[in-house]
């Protein structure tokens, strides 16, 4: 009965649930905190089910979800709908509406945003002003225009002659305007002086610098990390230590022969350790794939046995009289333990130093084809292997034709060869394209993907030196590339296991981390000088996920797709052709989430700047009044105030007079007050003319000490639009960041470090941007505009981002994450990544814990929807295979238990 009444009230709130949903995507416009804004559009049953499995949180407990407040005293519960950002006002999530231009607003794209047309919030004085001045709002008219002509002409081609025809219409144009520009400034321009004279609003300009900075994002994560640096920030049901600092470990059993049984058997090298000496004996290392042989242990053990006593026997030969022959090997069919999950892990763990241990290091090939080389070579534990062996490899060719046969009835010639990492380069492992099918860019070394397995072999060989960074990234990038086959007996997170073996410290599996958690375990352990701290700054290039395919719905291109993704791209240069190692970090990871579906981190004292989207905020103005055109327009416009507040005060003694009784005397009098307040009035209005041209001029001026906020709007505007729509007038203050973004290169100017407008229509110019950059169709265009600076850049990005995060810095410029958020599970998303001036180091308040995936928001929400739909396939069809969505990957469906550590073959 309990149990009935439990579930018809979960599906009563399911139904309320998508009510609600229905109502936030009904596209209709509706009124916000005074805004005015349209909804989402309508969804289909289809698409909202979608949009429901989207925001499942899969450790939920309710449909409505939970917020906890930075001070942690309030939780504020709400229906997940649409995206929503962090109040900085109100310390709660709150729905988000973004200001769009007209051909955002027509993007027939699906969003989960509202959407409100862009409108400024410019003080009534400065709009007046520019409407007596400019009223058909001609750009030659604004107070910046001459500015605009100087920066354009000294970087653009110069512009196209006017025709016959354009020169009749700016005629007559100009006519209209100098007409209409009178008639509003002999009618209107007195307002101005009556605003001011009666106090009812004061006036948008001050000679004092703002002491308003940027607002700080006090947004704080107060759930445990799944692993963290110090036991004492993990969650307190894991009280293990992350990792210890190794010893060079022994293999702990090995192959001899024994006379007895008259048979080769693994027995623990305790037993087989010299009783005088304590040394083990000598032993050989033999390295496989089962990629090449396609057969089960149990025929493959007896094989190896009679490929072992042919080495040993060639190895034997060439020892000299006083030197122990070589009487034991380790193979993984024998040494690693599939009984005990102890020693199961321990004899994985330690695969890297049985080969550091080993007398020598012999690969097993089928054949001595390329093709049987490179299957050789995928997988995922040959590279540390053959690393660590260095000068003492040999391959030996152990033909498939004849399992039962000696490696001594083989021809000489076949039988075992001496081999380098060079020439094994060369036909083990994929090779990189060559320089000639390269862009120029990219054929100079720019932007060109790192050859990491070319580079690793150089410092194991002593030709460079890395760096311990430089080390592990080189191996995580070269044995990511590897984990790509469906060969049985090793998983994705192999990759973490294979790589620890070339470092100090090792980590304790755990059957539930994909590879992102594993590997990111392994660098907050190691000395890999914060790897992560760097990674989270980098913007990986855009890479397809369907090469030489159009990019429709469900074969989008992402900048990265899931942690596999991630870390294969880890050594290369980033958008911004920059490396890992370039990077300084300026924040701390100080643990790993337990997100399923996205590679999470949790962020300490990086700088969080929110970025305001509803609307441009209502900026002060600050002029420096020391020159005489500023004093000059300051006692135009409090002259004027003065002589119309002069009239009105006689006016008023006027009226008291009149009131008070009149006779002969006191009718002069008020006649002569008549006169006065005509002289007064008259000259109020005359110097009203001046009014409009001195309140620009007290308006345009001043970038220091301006209100500083982060504003966006969806689209792309000119700097002209964007000025007015801020300021109330253009006078050429706003400029394009020169190296913010990769839209960035062709605005820079060509002598001065600073940006330009974009040459001939600015809405051709942005398509083409998004055509030479291969933004994906996902992606729109969002401008965000920096008043602090004055500066303005241009990012794609899927979804609008909330908040600038300033985690490091590189080339003498900060990096900015750009984050989305969602409130329920308090995690913000990374959506692109900007540089940023080094200034704003210091304007921002540092935060403390705070979770960011390197996932966008819309690619973890892809990725779990098609899980659920891959696992409702699957309870519909038991019998079918359920394969783990890509990417990333489940971790009950990708990860075996602890119990069950992958074999390294």
């Amino acid at each position: 009965m309990g149990a009935a009444q439990s579930s018809n009230k979960e599906e009563i709130e399911h139904q309320t649930w998508k009510k609600h949903l229905e109502k936030q995507y009904d596209g209709h416009r509706h009124w916000s905190t005074g805004v005015r804004f349209k909804r989402p559009p309508k969804l289909t049953p289809s698409q909202l089910n979608d949009r429901m499995i989207e925001l499942e949180h899969d450790e939920a407990t309710g449909y409505k979800r939970e917020y906890l407040n930075p001070n942690g005293d309030d939780e504020h519960k709400k229906f997940p709908d649409l995206d929503t950002y962090y109040s900085t006002t109100k310390e709660i999530p709150r729905r988000l509406v973004v200001q769009a231009t007209e051909d955002a607003q027509n993007d027939p794209r699906p969003r989960h945003w509202g959407q409100k047309r862009i409108d400024g919030r410019t003080p009534f004085i400065i709009r007046l002003s520019e409407l007596c001045l400019n009223p058909l709002n001609l750009e030659r008219y604004d107070s910046g225009h001459a500015k605009e002509l100087k920066n354009n002409n000294a970087n653009t081609t110069p512009p196209l002659k006017e025709t016959g025809a354009q020169n009749l219409r700016m005629i007559l144009l100009r006519a209209i305007h100098h007409i209409l520009s009178t008639i509003f400034t002999l009618t209107l321009a007195w307002i101005i002086q009556v605003l001011l004279s009666v106090d009812i609003i004061t006036e948008p300009w001050s000679s004092e610098g703002s002491s308003e900075q940027y607002e700080n994002y006090d947004n704080v994560h107060w759930d445990w990390p799944k692993h963290a640096i110090n036991r004492l920030d993990q969650s307190p049901d894991n009280d293990r230590p992350q990792a210890s600092l190794t010893r060079l470990m022994i293999p702990r059993r090995l192959v001899v022969w024994d006379k007895e049984k008259k048979d080769w058997v693994a027995k623990d090298t305790s037993e087989l350790r010299d009783k005088v000496t304590g040394m083990l004996q000598p032993y050989v290392f033999l390295s496989f794939s089962r990629g090449n042989y396609g057969a089960s242990d149990d025929v493959l053990r007896p094989f190896f046995h009679n490929v072992a006593q042919s080495i040993l026997d060639e190895e034997n030969a060439d020892l000299g009289s006083k030197e122990d022959p070589i009487k034991a090997f380790w193979v993984d069919v024998d040494c690693v333990s599939h009984e005990n999950p102890a020693d199961e892990a321990r004899d994985i763990n330690s695969i890297c130093d049985a080969v550091r241990c080993a007398r020598r290091v012999y690969i097993m090939l089928p054949s001595d084809s390329n093709d049987e080389k490179k299957k050789w070579g995928k997988r995922v534990w040959t590279l540390p292997e053959v690393l660590l062996a260095a000068e003492k490899i040999r391959y030996c060719i152990t033909p498939l034709w004849n399992w039962s046969s000696s490696v001594g009835s083989m021809p000489a010639k076949n039988k075992f060869q001496r081999v380098s990492l060079t020439d094994m380069y060369n036909s083990f492992w994929p090779r990189y394209e060559p320089i000639s099918t390269l862009s120029t860019t990219e054929s100079h070394g720019e932007g060109r993907p790192e050859d990491a397995i070319s580079h690793l072999i150089d410092h194991y060989t002593n030709r460079t030196k890395l760096s311990e960074l430089q080390l592990f990234t080189f191996a995580v990038q070269a044995m990511a590339k590897m984990v790509t086959g469906d060969v049985e007996g090793y998983t994705t997170t192999s990759m973490a296991y294979a790589a620890m073996g070339l470092l100090s410290y090792r980590i304790t599996p755990d059957e539930k981390d994909d590879t992102f958690k594993a590997i990111a375990r392994l660098s907050l352990v190691n000395d890999s000088n914060q790897m992560l701290e760097r990674l989270v700054c980098l913007w990986p290039k855009y890479v397809s996920t369907n090469p030489g395919k159009s990019s429709i719905q469900g074969e989008e291109r992402y900048a990265f797709a899931g942690s596999d993704s991630l870390l294969r791209n880890i050594a290369d240069q980033d958008q911004y052709n920059v490396h890992l190692w370039d990077v300084h970090p300026l924040c701390d990871v100080v643990g790993i989430g337990n997100d399923r579906f996205a590679p999470t981190i949790i962020l300490d004292r990086c700088r969080g700047i929110p970025i305001r989207w509803k609307s441009f905020p209502q900026v002060k103005y600050v002029q420096n009044f020391t020159g005489w055109r500023e004093n000059i327009s300051q006692l135009i416009v409090w002259m004027g105030a003065w002589f119309l507040l002069t009239g009105f005060n006689l006016f008023a003694t006027v009226i008291s007079l009149a009131f008070a009784g009149v006779n002969q005397k006191d009718t002069i009098s008020i006649d002569q007050y008549m006169y006065g307040i005509l002289v007064y009035v008259g000259i109020a209005w005359i110097i009203s003319w001046f009014s409009p041209r001195a309140v620009r001029h007290l308006c345009s001026g001043g970038s220091s000490g301006l209100s500083c906020h982060l504003v966006g709007f969806e689209g792309t505007m000119t700097l002209r639009e964007i000025e007015k729509k801020i300021y109330g007038n253009y006078n050429a203050r706003l400029s394009y960041a020169p190296s913010s973004t990769i839209f960035s290169e062709k605005l820079r100017h060509h002598k001065f470090r600073m940006g330009v407008e974009p040459c001939g229509n600015s809405d051709d110019y942005w398509k083409q941007q998004r055509k030479e950059h291969g933004i994906p169709d996902t992606h729109r265009l969002f401008t965000i505009v920096d008043t602090g600076d004055m500066s303005v850049s241009v990012i794609a990005a899927e979804r609008p981002p909330v908040v600038a995060l300033i985690c490091g810095r590189e080339g003498g410029m900060l990096r900015g994450l750009l984050c989305s958020w969602r409130f329920d599970k308090n995690c913000l998303y990374r959506e692109s990544v900007v540089r940023m001036r080094s200034s704003l180091e210091d304007q921002a308040q540092p935060n403390d814990w705070l979770k960011v995936s390197l996932a966008s928001q819309g690619e973890v929400d892809r990725t779990w929807l098609r899980y659920a739909q891959q696992e409702k396939k699957a309870s519909l069809a038991p019998s079918v295979s359920l394969p783990p969505p890509t990417p990333p990957q489940k971790d009950t469906l990708v990860q075996r238990v602890v119990t069950e550590v992958p074999s390294h073959s």
